[in-house]
């Protein structure tokens, strides 16, 4: 009896060894494995070192390195293909939201390809984030930030709004500017 529990308890050992292994392999390519250089930040779970501002009671920015031959994002801010994104988890109007990104010395995100696109959707999800896409009241043309011409298409524009919001659904959503938001905040890395 004794050698038949010793053959089931190895069987059950071999078994969670060999499931363990298949997990640790393939967990990365199930949720997302990334080769454009993006480093975890603790919104993914990973703890980055303290704002000096928070330590040391100065107003220095921490920086979280990135892969790409030693620039460096904000902290708390997320790189993508040599840019750094930062995600609010407050609310204000579009101006106000300029504003912030403009104190940070970046501005609201310009929305130029199709990749950066997938990239801010994704990371945004089910909520509304203003971009750097306006129009002035009585214009068709939508402009960016930087002041180029947007040549694509946006929805719920015949209502008068006059700013974009992307994340809830898989387009340029045209909204009231002064109704508050998300917004993300657009950078080079330092």
């Amino acid at each position: 009896m004794n050698w038949h529990m010793t053959i089931s308890a190895l069987i059950v050992v071999v078994i969670k060894v060999v499931g363990m292994t298949f997990f640790l392999l393939y967990f990365p390519q199930v949720f997302g494995k990334s080769s454009d250089g993006f480093i975890p930040t603790e919104s993914y779970g990973t703890t980055n070192v303290q704002n000096v501002s928070q330590i040391f009671g100065r107003s220095d920015e921490s920086f979280v390195p990135t892969r790409s031959s030693g620039t460096a994002c904000p902290n708390n801010w997320d790189f993508h293909q040599g840019r750094c994104f930062f995600f609010s988890t407050s609310e204000s109007p579009w101006k106000n939201s300029r504003d912030y990104c403009a104190t940070k010395g970046s501005t609201l995100a310009i929305v130029d390809t199709p990749k950066k696109l997938k990239f801010l959707q994704d990371r945004a999800g089910a909520e509304n984030y203003f971009i750097g896409l306006i129009r002035q009241p009585g214009e068709k043309k939508w402009r960016w930030v930087n002041n180029s011409v947007f040549k694509g298409n946006v929805t719920n524009q015949e209502q008068n709004f006059n700013c974009v919001t992307i994340g809830l659904t898989m387009t340029f959503d045209a909204a009231s500017c002064d109704i508050s938001y998300r917004w993300i905040c657009e950078t080079t890395p330092k």
